[in-house]
């Protein structure tokens, strides 16, 4: 089985884990944790979310703040000592992921089979009916068969409740692009409203308002767009600089990807003048810069040691990394 960015992993011990990106070590998944069963929260020592997510008859909570790298530190802490199956160790990268082991593995949903049983089911709750609606509204407006999008999400899981997002899957670059364009057409017509608390959101265009639900779209790699090989980096440290994006075509996926030139240091090592590519771990960064913006990156130097090739990673662990736009 191909395990894509954003499958939902359900394991032995109750956790939810979301696949992140699309490569993966033998015979594991690397993955993110979303949902914690309550039995083990004691374990952790963290702040919860205000929420208890119903799932299989064992109710689940969420730190409040998942991707901190506080809160990273002491989920691997934890792991760690209980749960070590869990964790990978990257020599190169000198630390420890979460990837998990397919043999814990109970339960894979993913968001196009999620759609498929949607669309099949007879009975479908309000929510449920509304997110088949604006996805059958954004097939049509597109000409992108139903096939190319899935529901993700606590939708996907079967535990939504009344203040959950509606969060839609469209796989393949051309085709995400395609529904950002249908996305502004409809509101031009007053269907949606997209919206615009953050620049971040303005840029995106992919988080809004149907018929009074949020809804949030993401992109997924189809088949032929996922290359995997193995990769031997070397640290160089922490790196801020400025370079000019000249293509962008892979920054709507996870990890997004900005490939990148005329580099100038502003802190760190000076081969960093040398990057190629800008790569987010960090879903936030996804699609904010297009071709020809110049912006501002702080996170990890990496040398991919097989292509003498240089590149900056958001979401290493770091404290205060980030990306943005520099105006012109």
């Amino acid at each position: 089985m191909i395990f894509r960015d954003g499958d939902i992993l359900h394991t032995r011990d109750g956790f939810i884990f979301y696949t992140f990106g699309y490569c993966h070590p033998e015979g594991r998944v690397t993955a993110f944790l979303k949902y914690i069963p309550e039995d083990h929260a004691k374990l952790f020592q963290l702040n919860w979310i205000n929420h208890k997510w119903l799932f299989k008859g064992k109710y689940l909570l969420r730190p409040k703040q998942l991707f901190s790298p506080q809160v990273y530190s002491r989920l691997i802490s934890v792991f760690n000592e209980y749960f070590p199956e869990y964790l990978f160790y990257r020599k190169d990268l000198k630390k420890h992921l979460f990837a998990v082991p397919l043999k814990l593995v109970e339960e894979v949903y993913t968001p196009c089979s999620a759609l498929t049983s949607l669309l099949r089911k007879q009975d479908r709750d309000w929510l449920e009916e509304k997110i088949v609606k604006l996805i059958k509204l954004l097939s049509r407006r597109t000409s992108i068969p139903l096939e190319f999008f899935g529901v993700h999400g606590s939708i996907c899981l079967g535990m939504h409740g009344e203040k959950s997002d509606m969060d839609v899957a469209v796989y393949g670059s051309s085709n995400y692009r395609s529904v950002i364009q249908a996305l502004k057409q409809l509101e031009k017509e007053g269907t949606i409203e997209l919206s615009k608390s953050s620049l971040v959101e303005i840029i995106k265009c992919n988080v809004g308002w149907f018929e009074n639900s949020r809804f949030v779209i993401n992109a997924i790699r189809l088949g032929e767009e996922i290359k995997c090989k193995k990769e031997a980096v070397r640290l160089h440290g922490e790196a801020l600089i400025k370079c000019r994006v000249v293509d962008d075509s892979e920054s709507m996926f996870r990890p997004s990807i900005y490939k990148v030139e005329s580099c100038k240091v502003i802190e760190g090592s000076e081969k960093a003048r040398k990057v190629e590519k800008v790569v987010s771990m960090v879903g936030l960064y996804r699609s904010i810069a297009k071709r020809g913006d110049w912006i501002i990156v702080k996170g990890m130097l990496e040398e991919i040691l097989e292509e003498e090739q240089f590149r900056i990673v958001i979401g290493s662990g770091l404290e205060d990394e980030y990306m943005g736009l520099i105006p012109t």
